[in-house]
């Protein structure tokens, strides 16, 4: 007991529903551990991969989240149906029911690791996190990262801290009872390799043997690549101009196939590029003009700190749409285009006149400059409790 508590234990837990949930835990991780002090043990746990009960949950998530990125109805029935209860008693009710199984085994490996901190970027960890503190161990303090640009119905208020990325989320929180000692603003949390890019466009453009003098078009709808990819890179094939047009289709195998057959029809006024699921994708979005995405916060935030526009063109639920609002309307970093006319005419406006896009350009380094909130939540995290 004695020798374990010699280090504070500061445990991120990982949870795959969009691929933004872990990309934010990572980004957290990573500053802590950048940390190097010696009074701090790092756990990261990918629980969920670990837990046939807890990965078959995780896969439903997953379906989730790809069933709303084709209609985007689901999510707001959802959202609507967290009232049913009471906005704070249906994640209590549906934890004790549908995920009753999923909490015990959590609560378990809790339990075995024995953190000081527990971090979330998730709902429903964060929520176990909680359980795990009230019945097992109250000296534990529950972290919460929100990596969304609102607060949701089920974003659980009994959390010690709950950290918030911008002031919309921060007032949202407060009206979904969250108190101002629990509440804690950052900057954007992303990875430090996006922070620390400082090649020019046309770097990338050669590393990923891109043409250099064509405007170039990235086109990305999360890690699953659905949420009308198609619909937009069709779109794309009626630009007047001759463009680049690069495809992220993620795990999207029947997709990617898919491109690869309509990139020989399409060259070579389209010069177009599909990938599936890259790594390092910044590094391609840094080689664009402009990004066509859905509205998932993180691959908006990527954009604008690589300096990159951003056209929006499909939101797959109202956190969507508030990330969407944010990131166009009031941060002015890019548009909503919500119909395939909006898009081409918009591509073909840059064409021709790609300063229309300075405005964007110069909205997106004041939030650059304003630096990553990873490294603020790993310095609160290292005097937490002190």
């Amino acid at each position: 007991m004695t020798e374990q508590r010699t280090k504070k234990r500061i445990l991120v837990t990982y949870m795959e529903a969009g691929f933004g949930h872990i990309t934010t835990a990572n980004s957290i991780a990573d500053a802590i551990e950048a940390l190097h002090d010696p009074n701090i043990e790092l756990i990261r746990k990918y629980t969920f991969k670990e837990d046939p009960v807890l990965l078959k949950l995780e896969q439903n998530f997953v379906k989730e989240v790809k069933w709303a990125n084709m209609f985007p109805w689901h999510t707001y029935i959802q959202m609507a149906a967290t009232h049913i209860l009471g906005i704070h008693n249906s994640l209590p009710f549906v934890a004790a029911t549908v995920y009753r199984r999923a909490r015990k085994r959590y609560l378990k490996m809790l339990e075995q690791v024995r953190p000081d901190i527990i971090i979330d970027t998730h709902f429903l960890t964060s929520f176990f996190a909680t359980q795990y503190r009230d019945k097992i161990d109250p000296h534990v303090r529950v972290v919460t990262y929100d990596p969304d640009n609102n607060v949701h119905n089920w974003w659980n208020i009994r959390v010690d801290k709950f950290i918030v990325n911008c002031r919309l989320a921060f007032h949202d929180a407060l009206e979904h009872d969250f108190t101002r000692k629990q509440l804690m603003i950052v900057p954007f949390v992303t990875r430090k390799e996006i922070m620390e890019v400082t090649e020019s466009p046309a770097f990338y453009r050669e590393k990923y043997h891109l043409p250099q003098d064509r405007f170039t078009v990235m086109v990305a709808a999360g890690g699953y690549g659905r949420s009308g990819m198609v619909r937009v890179v069709n779109s794309l094939m009626k630009v007047k101009h001759p463009i680049t047009v690069i495809a992220i289709c993620g795990t999207n195998t029947r997709l990617f196939k898919r491109l690869q057959k309509l990139k020989a029809e399409v060259a070579p006024r389209i010069d177009l590029r599909p990938y599936e699921f890259v790594p390092h994708v910044y590094e391609l979005n840094r080689a664009a003009d402009v990004l066509l995405t859905k509205g998932g916060p993180n691959a908006m935030l990527d954009s604008v700190l690589m300096g990159v526009p951003v056209g929006v063109f499909y939101c797959a639920s109202p956190i969507e749409y508030q990330s969407m609002h944010l990131f166009t309307s009031i941060l002015n970093c890019g548009r909503f285009l919500r119909t395939s006319y909006k898009i081409i005419r918009w591509i073909n406006d840059c064409v021709t006149n790609p300063s229309i896009l300075d405005i964007y350009k110069d909205a997106a380094q004041e939030v650059r400059r304003k630096g990553n909130g990873a490294e603020s939540i790993a310095k609160f995290i290292q005097s937490y409790d002190e």
